[in-house]
């Protein structure tokens, strides 16, 4: 569904402001009409403006081959030599080029635009398109469309070409001159609104008649909010896609920043468990475990030191078997109330032979091996 609604002059658009409008399906049939203030018409329906025909000023124009803010840029001084006023303040669009780069400029007063659609915004209104009044009328190959009311009028004499004009009920001026001009001339017009038709078709020399109901709406070809007014600009449903995905990106990247987090912290709780369970295995006069961490540095610096405890002597002994045995060798070393504990790998040894030989080895090392089993202990050589 759709609401097209027919504005007033511009300048005199005021939210009491009575406004015509007719609300449209999907096919542009028009369902129903009425007649209400901004605040009276339906809500939760996309809205499109048709702008009074003294508003915007539709001229003939050939196009460059540019496009984007390269052609905005260009529009104004195409058409500023036939605008009357500052082209600096005018908001100037145009129509798709035929194949030879010709197409329909339209003019319309910035800040005026930019009001109407403040005023559409405030009472909660979304409008997506914008239509200069002549382009809003139907359109036929031969047949020129006239819309009068309220002592102005529009006539459409292609698709997108037209133009405005006051009426006081006799065939008005610019009509006459614009027929005048036109080679070949309309086949005839067809006029919605009061009109002495006879004398119309007198002043005119084209069959002029009453234009049937309108049951449809013409399609728009040429939109007013383009550029600074697009609505792909404007209007967050172009951009509902990009942040739909954006959305999804983020939930995302948060959940999957919360699960690594969750991970870490039950890796770093493991770990100072490991860490608390092996300053106390190996450093069994320590009561508590506070900092795993500072703690072992403390005490690995007082094994560096060689201080005269139960750390020192265990560096002083694992010193010795380096310089008995191959590091390579040994399988396991283990530490516990003063008691040494080494395991050999079996290829080291396993046999008599390869066991007196390392006791030979750390005999000279100043250190004793006593072999049970898979193991062994370390004890300081007694002097003699």
């Amino acid at each position: 569904m759709r609401l097209r609604i027919w504005l007033p002059s511009l300048a005199e658009l005021r939210a009491e402001s009575m406004l015509g409008f007719e609300v449209l399906d999907a096919q542009r049939h028009v369902r129903n009409r009425g007649e209400t203030v901004i605040a009276g018409l339906p809500h939760g329906i996309d809205c499109e403006l048709v702008l009074h025909a003294t508003d915007v000023v539709l001229l003939d124009v050939r196009l460059p081959k540019l496009s984007g803010a390269r052609l905005a840029g260009a529009l104004p001084a195409l058409v500023e030599e036939r605008v009357v006023g500052d082209i600096e303040a005018s908001h100037v669009v145009a129509s798709a080029r035929d194949a030879q780069g010709s197409a329909v400029a339209a003019v319309v007063d910035r800040s005026l635009l930019r009001r109407a659609l403040e005023l559409f915004q405030r009472a909660g209104h979304r409008v997506i398109e914008a239509t200069a009044a002549p382009l809003a009328s139907p359109h036929s190959s031969g047949v020129w469309h006239v819309r009068l009311r309220d002592g102005h009028g529009s006539v459409r004499t292609g698709a997108a070409s037209g133009m405005g004009f006051t009426c006081s009920g006799k065939a008005p001026l610019e009509l006459r001159l614009l027929v005048a001009q036109t080679s070949p001339k309309p086949d005839a017009i067809e006029v919605d609104g009061d009109c002495d038709a006879q004398e119309w078709n007198e002043a005119l020399a084209v069959p002029v008649k009453a234009a049937p109901a309108a049951t449809t709406a013409p399609p728009i070809t040429l939109d007013l909010l383009q550029y600074e007014f697009s609505r792909s600009v404007v209007s967050w449903r172009a951009w509902r896609t990009t942040l739909v995905l954006g959305v999804a990106l983020l939930v995302a990247a948060v959940g999957g920043l919360n699960l690594q987090a969750w991970k870490l912290r039950a890796q770093e709780k493991s770990l100072r468990e490991r860490m608390v369970s092996i300053v106390k295995e190996t450093f069994t006069q320590v009561p508590v475990v506070l900092d795993p961490l500072v703690q072992m540095r403390r005490y690995v610096s007082d094994l560096r030191a060689g201080a005269g405890t139960e750390t020192g002597e265990f560096l002083s002994l694992a010193t010795a078997l380096g310089h008995a045995a191959d590091g390579d060798s040994m399988q396991s070393m283990d530490y516990r109330d003063g008691h040494f504990i080494v395991r050999f790998r079996p290829e080291a040894a396993s046999t008599d032979a390869q066991r007196t030989a390392l006791g030979e080895r750390a005999a000279r090392a100043g250190i004793a091996l006593s072999f049970s089993g898979d193991g062994a202990q370390l004890a300081r050589k007694a002097e003699p």
